[in-house]
């Protein structure tokens, strides 16, 4: 099942759409980033301190902030979410660990706001996404978010929707990197 992206759409809505080998373009930049991430087939996960989980097949938005510099900037936090093999430190580690997992694309926006939280809450209100494990990637979260990884099952048109609400935050540039690797 792959992704509908119309990178000529994409364009026209005020996105800088370019491929994952790019990400250096960030290098700078601090912001917001969703992931957006397919899952093969149902994949069982021991969570860090969340313990056991089932990880369902199909499509996921994880959605995080990087507003350090250096590594923990937009280019570092993203390059570290894009390897297999690493520490893992947060709950996303454990899922982008997996070789049923794979990140299809990533929407960034450039921002030195903590935007994550807001920008979660569209996509729950707006997309009408599932919980798929409370408290996922939230642990720090100052809305008070149930989850930072929301469940669209085969939605594979997510990328326009979530553009479109990147953009209405009218915040900073919106990026969108795809992965043609996957």
């Amino acid at each position: 099942m792959s992704l509908l992206i119309k990178r000529e759409e994409l364009a026209k809505l005020g996105a800088k759409v370019l491929e994952v080998s790019e990400i250096s373009e960030l290098k700078e930049a601090k912001g917001t980033y969703t992931l957006i991430i397919f899952v093969q087939s149902t994949v069982p996960l021991k969570i860090g301190k969340l313990g056991e989980k089932k990880i369902e097949s199909g499509y996921y938005a994880y959605t995080g902030s990087a507003l350090g510099s250096g590594s923990l900037n937009l280019a570092g936090r993203i390059s570290r979410h894009l390897r297999k093999n690493k520490k893992k430190r947060w709950h996303i580690d454990y899922l982008l660990s997996s070789e049923k997992a794979e990140i299809k694309t990533i929407l960034a926006m450039v921002t030195e706001k903590r935007m994550e939280c807001e920008i979660n809450l569209q996509l729950i209100r707006n997309l009408n996404p599932s919980i798929p494990i409370l408290n996922f990637g939230s642990s720090d979260c100052m809305k008070r978010c149930k989850s930072h990884l929301l469940y669209f099952g085969s939605d594979n048109n997510l990328v326009s929707k979530i553009v479109e609400l990147y953009l209405q935050e009218k915040e900073g540039e919106v990026f969108v990197f795809l992965n043609n690797e996957t």
